[in-house]
């Protein structure tokens, strides 16, 4: 579990985030079911891969800082 507070967001995510192993990577949303059940793209969590591995990039359309 991580627990992230509003002072630790960042700026505003854009379409790609600097990763650790120097290259960009495409940022993805994460899914929710609407009032109708149909699954959407939500940014309530937001998403980037590098290899095999995940990470957590933003929460709401802001980076974690």
């Amino acid at each position: 579990m991580k627990a992230v507070g509003y002072d630790e967001l960042g700026s505003k995510l854009g379409k790609t985030i600097l990763c650790k192993c120097g290259k960009e990577h495409l940022i993805q949303n994460g899914k929710e079911k609407d009032n109708d059940g149909n699954m959407v793209e939500s940014t309530l969590l937001q998403f980037y891969k590098c290899g095999d591995k995940t990470y957590l990039a933003g929460i709401g359309g802001k980076e974690i800082s």
